[in-house]
């Protein structure tokens, strides 16, 4: 499945729903482990909070919820208050990566980082720690409607990251927003050979695109 760059789509969403429309799609503060990945695909969707009660399950529901996420999907966690550190580290990333995810956005703490990117799929996220996750003391919930940073992700919406970050795009949404982008995409490489032939900035942006 061809991915698209995010500042393409973020072009595209600006050109079909008009000005500031963009950060409605954003899931921002979102950083690449490495530089060259760039990913697309549906939403499974985790919210991590701390349990009312330390229990055995609680440890259980958090791994079922990494192992049963599908094959092509994008694992989006959001960690909602403080569960005592990373929710991501090698072990679970190199589960992932064997039952062959997409990526994984960690809107929360990863940690090890060294073997995240030995073991693991591309992987974005808000911060790094050495500390780990109280399992134990984490309630789990799967596949639900999540609020990053305040932009919605559902369950199957598809999400877009690389280098510049992670954009997320309701499935519905998406047909109306691919020419679109191919335009922004067209339109930019004419401008790079306006560029590259000595013109200025002004006389480049200004002058009709086809």
């Amino acid at each position: 499945m061809a991915t698209i760059a995010t500042p393409v789509l973020s072009n595209a969403v600006e050109r079909l729903e008009g000005p500031w429309s963009p950060g409605a799609y954003a899931l921002r503060g979102m950083v690449p482990l490495r530089r060259g990945d760039a990913i697309r695909g549906p939403a499974y969707t985790i919210r991590l909070r701390r349990a009312a009660t330390p229990a055995s399950t609680n440890v259980e529901a958090l791994l079922k919820a990494y192992d049963d996420a599908p094959a092509g999907s994008v694992v989006v966690v959001d960690v909602v208050d403080e569960v005592g550190g990373a929710v991501l580290g090698d072990i679970i990333a190199h589960r992932l990566k064997a039952i062959g995810v997409a990526g994984v956005v960690v809107a929360g703490p990863v940690r090890d980082l060294i073997g995240l990117e030995e073991f693991g799929p591309p992987i974005w996220y808000a911060q790094a720690t050495m500390l780990g996750l109280e399992m134990a003391e984490t309630a789990t919930e799967v596949q639900i409607e999540l609020s990053v940073g305040g932009t919605r992700v559902a369950p199957g919406d598809l999400v877009f990251a690389d280098i510049d970050g992670a954009f997320v795009v309701p499935e519905a949404t998406l047909g109306a927003l691919t020419p679109i982008a191919a335009g922004v995409t067209a339109r930019e490489e004419q401008w790079h050979r306006s560029l590259a032939e000595g013109r200025s900035l002004l006389e480049t942006l200004r002058a009709p695109t086809n």
